[in-house]
Formats: structure tokens, sequence, C-alpha cells
């Protein structure tokens, strides 16, 4: 099942790119340009998920430790700190990718 949805969506993306394009003949560059635009539009997608889900997580992991403070035995503090942990790297993951972008350069001294 899994192959046959990530076929489709190549083979979509593939035939909006041809689609797209009012070139009567396609080379592999114009293919590259016309498939860029679905890249960079599922790569926002992604970075405004990974927002999304690490407030979530971090929500999450206070409502846990306000859990853990009442009843420890009910929530361990393991669970805390990993919903802590993977909300702070999923809020991060998105700036990183934008200073990595960005061509900032890195000067040593």
């Amino acid at each position: 099942m899994k192959r046959i949805i990530v076929s489709l969506t190549i083979l979509f993306c593939i035939i909006s790119s041809f689609a797209a394009s009012k070139v009567k003949y396609f080379s592999a560059g114009d293919v590259a340009n016309h498939l860029m635009e679905p890249v960079s539009i599922l790569s926002n997608f992604i970075g405004s998920m990974s927002i999304i889900i690490g407030l979530t997580c971090l929500f999450g992991a206070f409502l846990r430790y306000m859990q853990f403070r009442v009843n420890p035995l009910a929530s361990p503090i393991s669970t805390v700190l990993l919903l802590l942990i993977l909300g702070i790297v999923l809020l991060l993951l998105p700036m990183v990718y934008k200073l990595t972008s960005s061509g900032i350069p890195i000067t040593y001294y």
C-alpha cells in the first residue's frame, strides 16, 4: 500500500510538471525545474508541521509534569523528559534548516 501511494505521488508530480509547461519538448533540466516548486511547498509544509507538533509536545510535557506532581506513580518523569526533548528538537529543526540554507558565512579565527 505504501509503495502504491509513493509511486502515485511521484507520478502525479511528474505529470503536473509536464502539464504546467508550455514547451513542446522536455529535457531533464525542464523536469527538474518544474519539480522544484512542489518540493519547496512540501519543505515549507514540513517546517510548519514541525513547529506545530513541537509546540504540542511542549504543552503535553507541561501537562504530564503537572500530573507527575500530583501522582508520580501515574505518569513517570521519563515521559515528561521525552516530550520536552522531542518538542525542543522539533522547534529547532526548521530554524536550523533556515540558518544552514541561508548561507551565513562562518569565520574561523
